[in-house]
């Protein structure tokens, strides 16, 4: 009796924790995007979405990947690209972010438990000025959206574009960029703007922006402009850091390894360029300005890596964020040179972060690996042995929540998914949705949570090694 009764009291009086919350809000908005893309005014004549077609249109945006498996500028009319273009901005700010602006503007209080979903959504340390944080994300939102939609629709008019196009292309792109989500409505993305400075830098402004994460950028504002903190914060520091090396390392690299390839006919300034933007997309807006399926399998490689890391935390993108992975190297490198604590710019760090840095990164690669097989063994019929990368490469961006791929070998306009069956889809959504959400939120809201128990067992000594 007791034992059915504790089955009961887990199956039908679930808590509802802010993980779960978070998922629950994230799959609700997934659904009623799937709803209206499948409905036939979301679709042109003859290019009607199947439901796992839409379901995955519609994550893909709520997750702000960018992987497609329709074509965003043919397939859909003005109201299924409005759709996409509301999920998107749903997916880059946060459901919670959106809920609570609204709440304010009516002058409805914030609850407790609205301040602890925000606080896991942006992964904020404190419950303090939540409210006043979530207005702010908004109007940083507006204003580096708009600013990036004046200088892209500006300049598309310019090049002979009709005014109300121009200003539809510099909306929509500068919202998918800075949301890191990667949807284009030219039908090869940027490729016909890789030698053009306006487009190609301002998108990976947008980008940088929307990566660098929310409190990076309020503690910017407070210290540079607003003056009233005197310095960073060890963790905008670490953001900063880590985006900077990761992009110049990565430019550098796919430099030196495509400027005879994929980048071979651009100018030298231009290859530089071009360099840039595919350092900075895997981080993860998931726009392109060379061919990402003629890169040599090094490059593929590199990329892949850049996509894992990712973004920074409380931002668009997704990833294991830039800060674990600088936690990670901060306490290899200590424990290299034998030391015992882990320093960040003259600050120790506590063992609980570097504990969360290394399972999220274990529970991550788990992940991957996992999907990777699972997909290996669904698709087995439609690949060999050579489209092990090209597999791998799709399911990293899909995680990263970047929509960069080696493309469709049927349709190359189209991510590499398109080639996959229902099956197939499935997982790549699965995998897009525990990427944005994050891999302990995921697992924080799926496992019950078990108390301490009152007592220690006796220290076990394994070797490690």
């Amino acid at each position: 009796m007791k034992l059915e009764r504790k089955l009961y009291n887990q199956i039908f009086r679930v808590e509802m924790t802010p993980a779960r919350i978070l998922v629950l809000g994230f799959s609700v908005a997934i659904l009623l995007g799937s709803i209206l893309l499948y409905l036939p005014f979301s679709t042109t004549a003859g290019h009607r979405c199947s439901f796992v077609d839409a379901l995955y249109t519609s994550t893909s945006a709520v997750c702000v990947t960018g992987l497609i498996v329709k074509d965003t500028a043919g397939d859909f009319t003005p109201a299924g690209k409005l759709t996409i273009l509301l999920l998107i901005q749903i997916g880059g700010l946060g459901y919670m972010s959106l809920a609570t602006v609204l709440s304010l503007m009516v002058g409805r209080k914030i609850s407790l438990r609205e301040r602890l979903i925000i606080q896991e959504a942006y992964n904020v340390l404190t419950l303090e000025g939540l409210a006043r944080f979530a207005t702010r994300i908004l109007r940083v939102t507006a204003l580096l959206e708009g600013l990036g939609a004046v200088i892209l629709g500006l300049h598309w008019w310019k090049m002979g574009f009709p005014l109300h196009k121009a200003i539809v292309l510099g909306v929509f792109h500068s919202v998918s960029a800075f949301c890191n989500a990667g949807f284009s409505l030219f039908p090869n993305g940027l490729l016909d703007y890789a030698a053009d400075p306006v487009v190609s830098l301002t998108v990976c402004g947008l980008i940088v922006s929307g990566g660098l994460g929310f409190i990076a950028i309020s503690d910017i504002y407070k210290t540079g402009i607003q003056r009233t903190e005197k310095r960073l914060t060890a963790h905008s520091k670490l953001v900063i850091l880590m985006t900077v090396s990761l992009i110049i390392a990565g430019t550098v690299l796919i430099y030196l390894l495509e400027k005879n390839n994929t980048l071979a006919h651009f100018s030298a300034g231009g290859k530089w360029m071009a360099a840039l933007f595919q350092s900075i997309t895997p981080r993860t807006a998931g726009f392109n300005t060379v061919n990402i399926g003629l890169m040599h399998f090094p490059t593929l490689m590199l990329i892949i890596i850049l996509m894992f890391i990712g973004a920074s935390p409380g931002g668009t993108g997704g990833g294991i964020k830039t800060t674990t992975f600088g936690v990670m190297m901060a306490s290899i490198w200590t424990t290299m040179t034998g030391r015992s604590r882990v320093l960040i710019f003259k600050k120790r760090l506590g063992s609980e972060f570097i504990n969360r840095a290394f399972v999220l990164s274990a529970i991550a690669s788990i992940l991957l690996v996992t999907v990777t097989l699972l997909l290996l063994q669904a698709e087995t019929a439609h690949f060999s042995a050579e489209n092990m990368m090209p597999v791998l490469f799709e399911v990293v961006s899909a995680f990263g929540t970047v929509g960069l791929s080696i493309g469709s070998a049927i349709n190359p306009l189209l991510s590499f998914s398109y080639d996959f069956g229902s099956w197939g889809k499935l997982l790549i959504i699965i995998t897009m949705f525990a990427g944005r959400l994050g891999p302990l939120t995921m697992g924080s809201a799926v496992v019950w949570r078990r108390k301490d128990k009152p007592f220690e067992y006796p220290e076990a000594k394994v070797l490690i090694g």
